[in-house]
């Protein structure tokens, strides 16, 4: 999921016009992106294969099937921002519990409007409004819908009293061709070398609570600001270390788990996924799912290791940068071997991939937690005549009982806050240790005077 949020005010002098000409503009601007990329016209099929779920090109697209709005009046203000980022993260929380339906598209825009006052007319005065794209993993990568939201913006037309009622359904009757595949792209499964056919990593690691088959599931959601100037102030932190803002992530996620968790830790399993666009040459600007992932691990003795320093300390900050040089190290080795030992090699090993999903449970959980940098967002910018000014981006994901303990996901905008969204299966972890961590996290951006 790509969320991003705008500031929203009619774009011409001193004038008011209905918040309905706001969602004209954007359902027009939503059937030209449908147009602009195929991957928007699947959906899934009522056909199975081997079991498996299919997916097909559908004939038609109404408003209700991808668009859903939702007002909210409880902020005060435009820059409560804290307020607004609780309530989006409640709304994460919910669509994250839905399923996909059949024979509708695999995707869906979800736009919250912030307005304590008149919320049905757009005035000169600016109005947070948020803007997620939902999609399945099938058909979109982070980065996809980094470019869903640039094909949007572009296409959003000036806000005016003129606009008119766009026509629903879209119909489509000529065949279109399906997104290629990593796997059409790259031979990931003929390779014997030693790094495709080694078997996994079976060294224990903290995943969290063991839940039962029956419990409930709810995937919970965070939304975790770092001010724009403490996120400069660690790239330089970074840059003069030799490592890289991934590298550094990793290793004060490591520190804040281990101050944090009160259970015994014998070691922490990451992963990180990174995208293989560069290997299938396609563009940043096309709606497709090519990634990959590397997991890493951090053993109890490297953990143990922080007890030796006093927090917050100089020498404390110098072991952490030794951790975050190994990470940057790690994550350039297993990148650079793609597609040697990637995500699809792995999967093609086992046999009956179905069942091996559909015996999975609670008590299989390998992974401590995953962490996903879409890094700088550039290439989302709405043309000024559209009444509309991008914010923030957040980027999120659904968690489950079986995926990685805890979530981190992180996206800037320039000049703008890193954001990073926290995510977790309700019960596998205590929230109370998810507000541990990210305090722990904030506290370690910015200079290092700061911590003293």
């Amino acid at each position: 999921m790509i969320n991003n949020k705008y500031t929203s005010l009619a774009s011409e002098d001193k004038a008011s016009i209905p918040l309905e000409k706001f969602y004209f503009a954007l359902e027009l601007s939503l059937q030209a992106t449908i147009r602009q990329h195929s991957a928007l016209l699947y959906g899934i099929s009522e056909k199975t294969e081997a079991s498996i779920a299919l997916f097909k090109q559908l004939d038609q697209i109404d408003r209700q099937d991808i668009l859903r709005t939702f007002h909210s009046s409880n902020c005060i203000s435009i820059d409560d921002e804290a307020e607004s980022d609780t309530l989006l993260s409640r709304l994460l929380e919910d669509i994250h519990e839905e399923d996909w339906l059949v024979n509708k598209p695999a995707w869906q825009v979800i736009v919250l409007d912030h307005f304590p006052g008149n919320w049905d007319v757009l005035s000169t005065s600016p109005r947070r409004i948020d803007i997620a794209f939902f999609a399945h993993h099938s058909i979109a990568d982070g980065l996809s819908g980094i470019a869903f939201h640039t094909s949007l913006g572009e296409k959003f037309e000036r806000l005016s009293a003129s606009l008119t009622k766009p026509t629903w359904p879209m119909t489509f009757n000529e065949p279109v061709a399906a997104p290629v595949t990593l796997e059409e792209c790259i031979d990931c499964f003929s390779c014997s070398c030693t790094i495709c056919t080694s078997g996994a990593n079976d060294r224990k690691a903290w995943v969290g609570a063991q839940q039962t088959t029956d419990a409930t599931f709810r995937s919970m959601v965070r939304i975790v600001n770092i001010p724009a100037e403490h996120l400069v102030a660690t790239l330089q932190k970074c840059k003069k270390a030799g490592v890289t803002l991934t590298g550094y992530l990793h290793a004060v996620i490591c520190t804040s788990l281990w101050h944090c968790i009160p259970d015994d830790i014998p070691g922490i399993r990451s992963i990180t996924p990174f995208s293989a666009r560069n290997h299938t040459k396609t563009s940043a600007r096309d709606i497709v799912n090519h990634i990959s992932y590397l997991t890493s691990y951090t053993s109890r003795e490297e953990l143990e290791m922080l007890q030796e320093f006093e927090l917050g300390s100089e020498e404390e900050a110098g072991y952490i940068m030794e951790l975050a040089k190994s990470f940057s190290n790690d994550v350039a080795t297993k990148v650079g071997e793609f597609p040697h030992g990637c995500m699809a090699t792995n999967l093609n090993r086992i046999p009956d991939l179905l069942s091996q999903y559909q015996n999975q449970g609670p008590a299989d959980r390998r992974i401590s937690y995953e962490l996903s940098n879409l890094g700088l967002v550039s290439d989302v910018t709405p043309p000024k005549s559209g009444g509309l000014k991008l914010e923030k981006v957040v980027f999120s994901q659904c968690a489950s009982s079986v995926t990685p303990t805890i979530g981190f996901n992180c996206v800037s905008k320039k000049g703008g806050s890193f954001v990073m969204s926290v995510t977790w299966a309700e019960g596998v972890i205590e929230e109370s240790l998810v507000d541990q961590v990210t305090r722990e996290l904030q506290g370690r951006f910015g200079p290092a005077d700061d911590k003293k």
